[in-house]
């Protein structure tokens, strides 16, 4: 079980002991709704403002009629009854001004919590990231799940440096609460390099060949458990270790004498592991606008966090699962320190998305190292899907095809401008006697259905209106035909071929792994190696 993505609501998978067998995870971070009581976006690029960009997730949440059975069987299940004391607790708490948002995010989150402990190995540890909305709540529900007794950390991440709130202080930081299942779960302590003002105040000593230390102290006079009392260059004390021990780190320079004579331990600088991590984290900063490992998703954490979470709670090689893993970056954290790893995320763009982010960054992946389950794996799953849901079919076109945004929200009237989604291509261009790489864009648009011949030629208009380089036409391979016939023959080029502006791409291809005609640049590996020319 590794490189596995999984397009599905976590629920279902984290309840199907096929897809997830029982104790088979070790570490498990997630990083769910807040409610928050907004709506968050997919990745949006374009030069055209009038798109408007996709819903990822809505984060406001409503008691449905079906939610009264629900929490009725948490309730005649003696292990999770206290989880449905939470729950009706913030409902009825919600009841007296009318409201009951609360009540049915903790109640998706409850039973969510609950599957997942299913999974979690005994030696295994859990991170749920939260904010001050729930985290309270959040805290109970996990001591109902894990047991109080398992509880970790509270851990406080500082995720922005200010922010302006009206009527209280700012809030500036996200709780990530720390569970393990029992007493033997996987801990390993994380230090920092200590700060050039603590070095030169603790490690103030140097010698002769400029190595800096500090000074411990040897005396166990004050210490329980009693010492050795002995005599040491004039100075009768009751020490920390034995005469032949004191010897020896005589012998190798490891003593230092106070003005009194006095013997102390040298502790190198080089030789300290650092200062341990404490349970807030001020160091790790947010992802900025311009962060090369930015991909404009929402909620998007940086990977420095969970590579030290992944650090502290796992080994190598060890299984780590990211129940809404969103754009990946805990995968791609598992991936670089070598543990296996399993995502789910509900959005069928985000597999894709995060399929393309990991090959792209490990040279040694293809994108056939990753299986993505919950989307069309035949020709009659993907007319199925066309057929019963259109912008899911849309979805998982784009994000099979790496696009790096979506347009359209479902319902909505009004053109889309014959965009479905679009790739950032980086173009190598040559430029006087040197080569450089340009950032262009090629447009998607996805047709479940008929292909008519004034659409290929709309798609061709707004390539130009958007000063985009190509347009794909996505559809069933028996629509090709109108494609080809109406796509015209006009070609772009970058340093090393040419390429046609309008293209023709069947749902088949896309099933058999093919790839449109694009530069090599796009990210795609061919037999293992990239295929892209190198910069000069």
């Amino acid at each position: 079980m590794n490189r596995t993505l999984f397009a599905a609501d976590c629920l279902d998978i984290l309840n199907d002991p096929e897809a997830l067998p029982t104790a088979s995870v070790d570490l498990i971070y997630l990083d769910p709704p807040f409610n928050s009581n907004s709506n968050y976006n997919l990745p949006f690029k374009s030069r055209d403002r009038s798109l408007k960009p996709v819903e990822a997730f809505v984060d406001t949440w409503t008691w449905q009629p079906s939610d009264d059975e629900r929490l009725s069987d948490l309730a005649r299940n003696p292990r999770t009854r206290p989880l449905a004391t939470v729950v009706g607790f913030a409902a009825e708490m919600e009841s007296r001004r009318g409201k009951t948002s609360l009540a049915a995010y903790l109640l998706n989150m409850a039973q969510r919590l609950y599957a997942m402990r299913r999974v979690l190995k005994d030696s295994g540890s859990i991170y749920l990231h939260c904010d001050p909305t729930a985290s309270h709540y959040l805290k109970l529900l996990m001591d109902g799940v894990f047991g109080r007794k398992n509880f970790r950390n509270e851990l406080i991440w500082k995720r922005t440096s200010s922010h302006n709130d009206a009527k209280r202080l700012g809030n500036t930081h996200d709780i990530l609460l720390s569970f393990g299942k029992t007493k033997f779960s996987t801990s390993n302590m994380i230090y920092l390099p200590y700060d050039e003002k603590y070095i030169k105040n603790a490690f103030r000593y140097q010698d002769e060949d400029g190595r800096r230390y500090s000074s411990a102290d040897l005396t166990a006079t004050s210490k329980q458990g009693g010492g050795y009392e002995y005599e040491w260059r004039g100075v009768r004390r009751l020490w920390l270790c034995p005469i032949s021990t004191m010897q020896r780190l005589e012998d190798e320079n490891r003593l230092h004498y106070s003005r009194t004579g006095l013997a102390r331990r040298k502790r190198y600088l080089d030789e300290a592991k650092g200062r341990p991590i404490t349970d807030v984290w001020t160091d790790i900063s947010p992802i900025s606008s311009h962060a090369h490992e930015r991909l404009g998703y929402p909620t998007q954490k940086p990977l420095s966090l969970l590579e030290r979470i992944i650090k502290a709670s796992s080994k190598p090689g060890d299984i780590v699962l990211d129940p809404f893993c969103g754009c990946g970056t805990t995968l791609h954290a598992a991936e670089s320190l070598g543990r296996r790893w399993v995502g789910i995320d509900i959005s069928k763009f985000s597999t894709g998305l995060i399929r393309r982010r990991l090959v792209d960054n490990f040279g040694y992946l293809n994108r056939d190292d990753i299986r993505i389950r919950g989307t069309p794996e035949t020709l009659a799953e993907a007319r199925d899907l066309a057929r019963g849901d259109k912008f899911e079919f849309e979805k998982w076109v784009c994000g099979a095809l790496d696009a790096n945004g979506l347009y359209k929200n479902p319902g909505e009237p009004g053109a889309d401008g014959g965009v479905d989604g679009v790739v950032e291509l980086p173009v190598i261009r040559q430029v006087g006697n040197k080569f450089e790489s340009q950032t262009e864009y090629v447009i998607i648009q996805v047709k479940g259905g008929n292909v008519a011949p004034d659409a290929v030629k709309a798609l061709g208009e707004t390539v130009r209106r958007l000063g985009a380089v190509a347009g794909i036409m996505v559809c069933f391979g028996d629509q090709m035909g109108t494609v080809q016939n109406q796509r015209g023959r006009e070609q772009w080029a970058d340093a090393y071929k040419q390429y046609p502006v309008i293209q023709g791409f069947s749902v088949e291809q896309l099933l058999a792994d093919e790839r449109p005609n694009l530069p090599p640049t796009w990210g795609f590996r061919h037999g293992g190696k990239t295929s892209a020319p190198q910069l000069l």
